[in-house]
């Protein structure tokens, strides 16, 4: 208890730090009783800083990653696992909570923290009702955005939790204090509608505003700077995201959007600072978690086999992936060996003494005593004052692009195989970015500073088109494009890669073996935080028979509806 107590006071201490420097650069309106124009603009620079919506929170990422979680489970990272782990021996046990499990601090946490995060959004929605000609053209932008942010941190809850309250949700000051859990499809559907609209007009509805008003709005957008075609690109790239989640239930309703979200969509990286000078594992973003929880972020097989082929060093020339040097730290050998998912076959090479150093704080340690690799820390753990708030990149956007012209569901202007190419590519250029923000840390470890090479990479991209071409049927390909989402999107975006594998039931899993014994567990969601039983009785217990681990998401295609995700 003590040392929790420790943990989350330093971690209230590096929020307010940031908060702090936040603050310094970005004034808030709302702290100076403005007009209503600026009360908007101040509302809306808060809900795009809010933690655990771009800004990824130290605390869940902590509480996320103990070895019996999400992440773990969707073998995006794991422990260096034995038999001296005894309860992993309920690895499969999804039913009594003693393998699978959620915490109301981890990635349960986002379902009170949607309502309680993005309640500036129902004070703008009364707001602007009570507005007319220019006085809400002012505002009318900042409160399509801050619908933006609203809508996808509902639509992430939905991937997680199935049925949620939407509808009638935030609207407490008109005496709905009790929402029901809604149809989650109707939620997506809903979501689209506002996605499709909001890009239809938040350009004309930008060009409404005064010069004052723009200038103000530049200064607000802590995100883009007030680039409001980058906005529209990101609102798009949402339609596309979720409507392709939506077309394996419902083809006729998603491909509309898709069709037209295909139509403008990012040209960059869309991402911002963090606005913290910590490092050290500091800062009390999720860095700080993997830098606290390093034991727990060793390479899995899934991983490693589709970045390093022909033996267990890094071979350049484009026969191994570049990602691997900047994404993963080499072992004591000065190779890259991931860990297995046979706890059995594990035991043979600790014992014989491919043990590791059990925290971040000691790169030379951990470079000499590592038997297994981890995640770089210089990419992830050490890079906090440099890692952005990602909202989505190049390469997500080409694996979805792939995914549409895969299963047909609009015309695309490459074939997947092309796709798939440039994902490579951007998802190269990405993590080599990241790893050079922090180039002054270890300067004397070049090992964990590669130099991108464009031939490499060029090489190596049309190597994994050329095995994409080569797979036949959907299912092969759609595993070839989940092993490229995997390995971009890796311990930076673990929620979405959860949801992902249990839509697409790609890349397949090891199963895990622990003292002879097989078990490939299938995690269909998560359980609602215990407080809805307290706080939403009525309407909580409605849909208490789906508080489980196997209740699929509505998403779920039938066909899909009990395929293991295992190999």
């Amino acid at each position: 208890m003590k040392r929790l107590l420790i943990i989350l006071l330093g971690a209230a201490v590096c929020f307010t730090s940031c908060e702090r420097d936040l603050a310094e650069q970005f004034k808030d309106p709302s702290k100076v009783d403005p007009p209503t124009g600026n009360l908007f603009a101040g509302m809306f620079t808060g809900m795009v800083y809010e933690w655990k919506l771009y800004v990824k929170d130290y605390g869940e990422y902590w509480w996320e990653n103990d070895g019996n979680t999400l992440s773990n489970y969707a073998q995006i990272n794991h422990r260096y696992i034995t038999s001296r782990y005894a309860w992993y021996s309920d690895y499969g046990d999804l039913v009594n909570e003693n393998g699978f499990y959620s915490t109301d601090n981890g990635a349960m946490s986002h379902f009170n923290a949607h309502y309680t995060r993005m309640k500036e959004w129902a004070i703008m929605r009364d707001g602007i009702e009570q507005l007319t000609g220019s006085a809400k053209d002012e505002v009318q932008v900042f409160f399509q955005l801050a619908t933006v942010m609203k809508d996808v941190w509902a639509l992430r809850c939905v991937d997680l939790f199935n049925k949620i309250p939407y509808f009638d949700a935030m609207k407490g000051n008109q005496g709905v204090l009790y929402p029901k859990y809604d149809d989650p499809k109707e939620i997506y559907i809903s979501v689209l509608n506002d996605f499709k609209d909001i890009a239809a007009t938040l350009k004309d509805n930008y060009n409404k505003m005064s010069a004052d008003g723009k200038s103000l709005f530049v200064k607000q957008d802590i995100a883009l700077k007030g680039n409001v075609d980058q906005w529209v690109q990101y609102v798009n790239a949402l339609r596309l995201q979720y409507a392709i989640k939506l077309a394996g239930v419902d083809e006729a309703t998603a491909k509309p959007h898709i069709a037209e979200a295909l139509g403008n969509l990012p040209t960059s990286d869309l991402a911002f600072p963090t606005y913290t000078t910590d490092n050290g594992g500091g800062g009390g973003t999720w860095l700080r978690g993997v830098y606290e929880r390093s034991f727990v972020h060793f390479m899995p097989d899934l991983l490693m086999r589709n970045m390093n082929f022909a033996d267990s060093s890094y071979n350049e020339g484009g026969v191994d992936d570049p990602r691997l040097p900047v994404l993963i730290m080499p072992t004591k050998y000065g190779d890259y060996r991931s860990v297995s998912m046979n706890a059995d076959s594990n035991a043979k090479y600790y014992n014989a003494g491919d043990t590791y150093y059990t925290a971040a704080d000691n790169i030379d340690a951990a470079l000499s005593m590592n038997g297994k690799s981890e995640y770089s820390i210089v990419t992830f753990a050490m890079n906090a004052p440099n890692f952005p708030a990602v909202m989505i990149t190049l390469a997500e956007v080409d694996l979805l692009k792939a995914e549409v012209a895969i299963k047909g569901y609009a015309t695309t202007d490459k074939t997947a195989a092309d796709y798939i190419k440039d994902a490579v590519v951007h998802s190269c250029n990405f993590w080599y970015n990241i790893n050079d923000l922090n180039r002054t840390f270890r300067p004397d470890k070049p090992a964990l500073h590669p130099v991108k090479s464009t031939s490499d990479i060029e090489t190596y991209s049309n190597k994994v088109r050329t095995k994409f071409v080569a797979q036949t049927g959907v299912e092969n390909q759609m595993e070839v494009l989940m092993q490229q989402k995997y390995i971009h999107l890796n311990i930076s975006n673990q929620y979405e890669l959860f949801a992902e594998l249990r839509r697409t039931r790609h890349p397949l899993l090891d199963p895990f073996v622990f003292n002879g014994v097989v078990m490939k567990p299938c995690p269909e969601r998560i359980k609602y935080p215990s407080t809805e039983l307290q706080t939403n009785q009525e309407e909580f217990l409605k849909v208490g028979a789906d508080n489980n681990y196997t209740t699929p998401i509505f998403w779920v295609p039938a066909a899909k509806k009990g395929v293991s995700y295992y190999r």
